[in-house]
């Protein structure tokens, strides 16, 4: 692991951004102590920051930095959303902030994405719903995959076990799944198994603040003892190396499997468009099985990035939160802002009801 001090990482950060192109005489503000922290994140610690540079984009990104500095400058109250708006250039979801000041209104909303909000026929839901919706098949509610709800998720599937495993068809309502984490899924995985699964791994940005990270969740003991012992593993690793990554499996992927094939059901389909981070896992895990059809839209895509970490800003105003790792399909399958596309799109023109549509085209399949 390289030994570069954080005093001396922020003293090379300063220089390099006095002695770029056009920023020489870069607008001050009085919150240039929280804004040189988010550039220092950016460059030394976020996993997305080679990639998304790379091809020549660190001066349009240095363009979008000196935006965000006049911004704060003419508008310090708004900093909030000049800052947002310097995160959104990458184009990762999982790099963002959380406030925690009250802001006005948006001054440049005008700039901002107008892409209208996808509406759901029929909208979803926000919880955990298990349902018959003929004889011949079921349909199971998953609005997320967050790790506290993990018991009363395996609940509802240890309830209705007897149900999926004599009924010919599931129906996997993920639209809009929040995600989480991959550990809640499991279980669910089970049922529509059928052959081994294939994950690629994430390998980690090794970075002093990273590593630290680790180290503290590992010293709080909030690990159980198997993700103790991996994380640990990961530490040390990363201490013998000098590489910017390291893997956070041993052979960079897994092969996952399960000890059995259920016979029910024997079609799964899944409509997961909008689902994001663990829900573009579970897509991309499901569409091993030859039980498994993605229905309707794509996932969200938020996926080539991952485990977010957060650290407060030096002002107390925001703490921002990066992912520290990223996905070793990386450059060749590129998941982010694309989704896992469906099987089966909807048709032209979109569905009155997306349920009854995903119903149908499982039912009207033969054995």
């Amino acid at each position: 692991m390289r030994k570069i001090s954080f005093a001396i990482r922020a003293l090379l950060t300063a220089l390099a951004i006095l002695v770029m192109p056009g920023i020489a005489m870069a607008q001050t503000t009085a919150h240039d102590d929280d804004i040189a922290f988010v550039l220092d994140v950016l460059r030394t610690d976020y996993a997305g920051w080679e990639t998304k540079v790379a091809g020549g984009r660190e001066a349009e990104f240095e363009r979008e930095v000196a935006l965000a500095r006049q911004r704060i400058a003419d508008n310090p109250d708004a900093r909030m959303w000049a800052l947002g708006a310097l995160l959104d250039w990458f184009g990762d979801d999982h790099l963002g902030l959380r406030s925690n000041i009250v802001s006005p209104p948006n001054p440049w909303a005008q700039d901002a994405d107008s892409t209208p909000a996808r509406n759901f026929t029929p909208p979803p839901g926000n919880e955990f719903a298990f349902r018959r919706l003929s004889a011949d098949t079921v349909m199971l509610r998953v609005p997320t995959f967050h790790i506290e709800y993990f018991d009363a998720f395996e609940a509802l599937l240890a309830e209705h076990h007897d149900t999926i495993t004599s009924t010919p068809n599931l129906l996997i309502d993920l639209r809009g799944n929040n995600g989480g984490s991959d550990q809640m899924y499991a279980r669910l995985m089970s049922y529509l198994y059928t052959r081994p699964i294939y994950q690629i791994g994430v390998e980690l940005r090794d970075t002093p603040r990273n590593l630290a990270a680790l180290q503290a969740n590992v010293d709080s003991g909030e690990y159980p003892p198997e993700v103790h012992e991996f994380v640990q593993n990961v530490l040390d690793r990363a201490e013998a190396s000098d590489s910017d990554f390291v893997p956070l499996s041993d052979g960079g992927f897994e092969i996952v499997t399960y000890p059995q094939v259920y016979e029910y059901p024997r079609r799964v389909g899944i409509l997961a468009e909008g689902a994001g981070s663990s829900g573009d896992q579970f897509a991309i895990d499901a569409r091993a099985s030859r039980k498994v059809t993605l229905l309707g839209g794509p996932t969200a895509g938020v996926i080539d990035y991952s485990n977010v970490i957060t650290a407060p800003a030096p002002s107390g105003d925001f703490e921002l939160g990066w992912p520290m790792t990223r996905s070793m399909r990386l450059p060749q399958e590129p998941f982010d802002n694309v989704g896992v596309p469906p099987d089966v799109p909807f048709p032209a023109g979109g569905v009155a009801d997306e349920i009854a549509w995903a119903q149908g085209w499982l039912e009207s399949r033969a054995d």
